[in-house]
């Protein structure tokens, strides 16, 4: 009988077997994928959600399921402020593969759901993670095969508790409902929703699905 190792290398050649998710853009399960990572922000981050006054954090955007995407996925015009996907919410699904030295394994079909409120810049130390050249429709990506990235806020250690370690997942854009997930209201309070390219008014959140 072959090792599932050797039949990985002849099903999807170029393909680690680590990673599930396979083609140009990788795809797993009829979902665009994409990599993650963990870090630690003690910011307001690039949407703005902390007191007007100084650069501290709200308390949910340290402990809550919050994200800061690649600059494509933030704002495909390369704002660094306020981008257009300040505040959307984005369902992530672990596929049970992982980019070999990068990460581990995770069992498969874990979702949560992440709110945008930061972004990781194509600069040192990212460039390999954060370095698409497309927005998260196109075909640019990153050095893993990713059109998306996702560093995941993990201030109060939400990201090792649910067991996620640089986990390979699909993405789509969702409401912002779920367990430890920040609500619409929340985000009501970040100074991006009254200036940035997501409005206050904007009640759309889960519509931006189409390839």
């Amino acid at each position: 009988m072959w090792s599932l190792s050797v039949f990985c290398i002849l099903a999807i050649g170029y393909v680690s077997c680590e990673q599930r998710c396979q083609g140009s853009p990788r795809m797993y399960n009829g979902k665009r994928c994409a990599s993650t990572t963990r870090y630690r922000n003690y910011h307001k981050g690039a949407c703005k959600c902390g007191p007007a006054s100084g650069d501290s954090q709200f308390s949910w955007n340290h402990d809550h399921f919050v994200t800061a995407p690649n600059q494509m996925f933030f704002d495909e015009e390369y704002s660094g402020w306020c981008g257009q996907r300040c505040g959307k919410c984005v369902k992530l699904t672990t596929t049970g593969g992982y980019i070999p030295g990068q990460g581990g394994p995770t069992p498969a079909g874990q979702s949560h759901v992440f709110m945008v409120t930061n972004f990781c810049p194509n600069v040192y130390p990212n460039q390999n993670w954060c370095n698409q050249g497309t927005g998260p429709y196109g075909n640019g990506h990153n050095d893993y095969g990713y059109v998306a990235h996702f560093d995941l806020e993990n201030g109060a250690n939400q990201i090792s508790r649910i067991g996620w370690n640089n986990s390979e997942v699909t993405w789509e854009i969702v409401s912002c409902h779920g367990a430890n997930t920040p609500e619409d209201e929340m985000y009501q309070h970040c100074q991006c929703a009254h200036h940035g390219k997501r409005s206050l008014n904007e009640t759309t959140n889960g519509s931006e699905n189409g390839f």
